[in-house]
């Protein structure tokens, strides 16, 4: 298989830039969409059977498509990497995905380097919320490692890439007959490979045998081959390196890499569940209509009264210790993508809240952040600060008038030159405007803020009595 080369065009449309990795599947690419306005960037996997067998390549063409399927699928999710498409072009195969900017996880994962255990959770569960999408698409990953999980640059949220299931398609004989044993071996990476998707038996559990190695290695800051396989060396490594852990965590991981499948969390909403149990109830909010989250999740308790229907918010609690963490370290531009996305966690949103949400946003959660942000800025930051220039600057509660919410936003620092700043042009410093962070988070797949997101914000927090 012969690497391609720059400015190499495929199908009349993708040019390829670089290489930018490479396996026993194939090689990725760096490319243009040159059909795309503005000349999208996206990744190109290059994957090649073995052999050019007549029976051989029509067997991979059938497994090549209904992987490609599977992907499209899974890409519906906002943070696994969108299939754009999938070809065939002189026996050679390709996908073409959506480019990530920003870097896996393999140097976040160094020898030494331990974990507090709060990332450590925080971790744990920002994977596991991406790997429940796949398990209930009835999917396994197969290799999950650092190298297959992205951090993306502009926020810092994970991404799950890199599924082994595509690479099925590079096992067909030479018969053209595919081993279904034979087929599975080779996908994984050993190191966090669980002992029954070595034999070729591999299940959502498997997927959770490699989650826990990852868990295990954050913590102790070992090399992925020191790695204990039984919960016996886990318990006696935290000992030789006096690490201390919740009994809570540690039987999470415990039951995670059980060397009986039986044993472990049958998929990721199970591990999600435990290793984060305790839920928000808020005191019910009048509403003159269920709420959104309450009819897709059917979330909290409902009753029906002449006054008009209550509804119980629950969602699960966010992890304000790893907010904690980064303003305590001054790492502002870390804690206000982390405070974003808490906000949306709560709210139930993938990608901005909406009034209906923010109506309904627990008094207690505004509260947490705010003071969190309020305590470690010695009042710099936070959404009272936030508050005090939006009323100082002649805006009124629950009331938008564009000219004084420009003003706001000169004040706090969220515009330059008359115009509203993009997030890349935000200052994470001590030294910025009073009320400059939390930001207002960034609009999807663009770099605008969402500006008017926080006038309704703020208004509820005035609400809660703030």
């Amino acid at each position: 298989m012969e690497v391609m080369l720059s400015d190499q065009i495929l199908r009349q449309r993708y040019r390829i830039i670089e290489q930018i990795g490479g396996g026993g599947f194939g090689d990725t690419y760096l490319a243009i969409d040159l059909d795309f306005p503005g000349e999208r960037k996206c990744v190109v996997k290059h994957l090649s059977p073995k052999n050019f067998a007549p029976e051989a390549v029509a067997i991979a063409k059938r497994l090549f498509k209904t992987e490609a399927e599977c992907l499209s699928r899974l890409g519906e999710h906002d943070r696994i990497p969108r299939l754009y498409s999938y070809f065939e072009e002189e026996g050679q195969f390709y996908l073409v995905e959506e480019f990530i900017q920003g870097s896996n996880l393999a140097s976040e994962f160094q020898s030494g380097k331990k974990w507090s255990e709060a990332a450590t959770v925080d971790f744990l569960q920002e994977l596991l919320e991406i790997l429940t999408f796949v398990h209930q698409a009835n999917t396994i990953h197969r290799d999950i490692k650092p190298a297959n999980i992205m951090r993306r640059e502009r926020d810092g949220r994970l991404f799950l890439i890199d599924f082994g299931a595509v690479k099925e398609i590079l096992t067909v004989d030479e018969k053209g007959q595919t081993n279904s044993t034979n087929l599975t071996v080779g996908i994984g990476s050993i190191d966090y490979m669980a002992p029954e998707q070595a034999k070729g038996k591999p299940g959502k559990y498997s997927d959770i045998y490699a989650v826990g190695m990852l868990g295990i290695q954050a913590l102790t800051g070992l090399t992925s081959r020191d790695l204990p396989q039984d919960s016996d060396k886990f318990r006696q490594i935290l000992d030789e390196l006096q690490i201390n852990i919740s009994s809570q965590l540690e039987s999470v991981l415990v039951k995670m890499i059980s060397l009986q499948p039986q044993n472990r969390f049958a998929d990721a909403a199970k591990a999600l569940e435990a290793l984060i149990p305790a839920d928000i109830i808020e005191p019910p909010i009048k509403t003159s209509h269920p709420p959104k989250k309450f009819l897709i999740a059917l979330l909290g308790a409902i009753a029906i009264s002449g006054a008009g229907i209550y509804a119980l918010q629950v969602s699960k609690q966010p992890n304000y210790a790893q907010l904690e963490t980064y303003l305590q370290n001054k790492q502002w531009q870390q804690a206000d993508a982390k405070s974003d996305r808490i906000l949306l966690k709560i709210a139930g949103e993938d990608s901005a809240l909406d009034a209906e949400s923010i109506a309904n946003f627990p008094c207690n959660s505004l509260s947490k952040i705010d003071r969190l942000w309020t305590n470690n800025s010695k009042g710099r930051f936070g959404f009272t600060p936030q508050k005090q220039a939006y009323l100082e600057t002649g805006n009124q509660i629950g009331r938008f008038t564009e000219s004084t919410y420009q003003a706001f936003g000169d004040r706090v620092g969220w515009r330059t030159f008359n115009s509203w700043s993009l997030y890349g042009d935000l200052k994470f410093t001590d030294i910025a405007p009073v009320g400059h962070l939390p930001s207002p988070g960034m609009v999807a797949a663009d770099n605008d803020l969402r500006w008017r997101e926080r006038e309704m914000l703020l208004s509820r927090f005035d609400e809660c009595g703030l």
